[in-house]
């Protein structure tokens, strides 16, 4: 990348960075009542003003906000876009993808809740860019199978296509882990065919660190909540980690236990993300984890894609921050109680 490019694009991604929300917004968001009343402060007083301008705060419901949120992420990718150019920008595309994955998933939950679906297209925005996907259709099939048949024309089908049988053994659980090895496998051959130097080490080091934690939480929910067979777990593991030996995986697999599970995660890196006894903290310490590294390479290496890279997982964290306040407001928790599932909150200060 030259060093123009660079410079513009660590620029852009600093600005956007220097706009994200602060404790103190954090906490004035926590102190509201209602999801009207989260709105209205996003609209007035963060930059979330510009995605919120047209909404009326006083008529706003749970999902519509979530919804209208998500639409900042997709912009902020356009912005970046435009601020990088070749293989970067085509590695940038490939990021883009996991956000497709997610949306993908999130209606097949609900048809797996439901039975049927009516997502307002504003929920599949980010699949929006496939001339051959029929958004308005896809928010509104009936089955799974529907579902997939209407991707005809993506990456996606081809993957997903095995599942048009109407199987019961093939469930949300084995359609997320498709998606989610199509992504993360397709992720580290654009790596390779698209990035070098710095940029390839420092996406070396944060994708094998996410499929690393990915796999172990994998392992620990497998044997210990799930009670699957040695086979199936390993079907599952996503390839291509960082630090974790292929015999470290098969002693993860084969302990007797959640404390035996435990007792050998603690002698890697890992070892803080399994340090509470509750299975419902091992998620949010894994989003610390992230959260942490993520700020640490903007600062470190904001002269690669990772100032890009990085920026987009920060903002990520803070659009499901704002979720987990409106879900707290929603069940009427106290707000120590709510800051409690705030990623990074101790480490917003900028």
């Amino acid at each position: 990348m030259a060093a123009a490019e660079y410079s513009a694009l660590a620029g852009k991604t600093r600005a956007m960075y220097g706009k994200l929300l602060t404790s103190e917004d954090y906490s004035e968001l926590m102190q509201q009542r209602s999801v009207g009343d989260v709105a209205a402060i996003l609209k007035y007083h963060t930059h979330y003003r510009g995605v919120l301008s047209g909404i009326n705060e006083c008529d706003i419901h749970r999902i519509q906000l979530e919804n209208i949120l998500k639409k900042s992420l997709l912009d902020d990718f356009r912005k970046l876009f435009c601020f990088s150019r070749g293989k970067r920008k085509a590695f940038l595309k490939i990021a883009y993808m996991k956000h497709e994955v997610e949306s993908i998933k999130r209606l097949f939950r609900v048809l797996e809740m439901e039975g049927t679906t009516t997502l307002a297209k504003e929920a599949l925005l980010f699949l929006s860019k496939y001339d051959t996907l029929n958004i308005t259709r896809l928010s509104k099939v009936h089955s799974s199978q529907e579902f997939i048949a209407n991707l005809k024309g993506t990456g996606y089908y081809h993957i997903l296509r095995p599942f048009l049988a109407e199987d019961k053994s093939h469930n949300l659980f084995h359609i997320e882990m498709s998606l989610d090895r199509y992504y993360m496998n397709l992720v580290i051959s654009k790596k390779k065919s698209l990035l070098q130097g710095m940029d390839a080490k420092v996406v070396d080091y944060s994708v094998g660190t996410e499929i690393d934690v990915m796999n172990l939480l994998w392992i620990y929910r497998g044997r210990a909540i799930y009670n699957l067979d040695r086979s199936v777990i390993l079907g599952y593991l996503v390839p291509h980690g960082y630090s974790l030996s292929i015999d470290l995986i098969y002693e993860l697999v084969d302990a007797r236990g959640s404390e035996a599970f435990k007792q050998i995660v603690a002698k890697t890196k890992y070892a803080e993300l399994f340090s509470s006894d509750k299975h419902m903290f091992f998620e949010l310490n894994y989003s610390e984890y992230m959260y942490t590294m993520h700020k640490r390479f903007l600062r470190k290496y904001g002269f690669t894609i990772s100032s890009a890279l990085s920026y987009l997982h920060l903002k990520e964290f803070e659009l499901s921050n704002i979720i987990s306040i409106i879900e707290g407001i929603r069940y009427q928790l106290p707000e120590d109680e709510i800051r409690r599932y705030i990623v990074g909150f101790q480490d917003i200060h900028r």
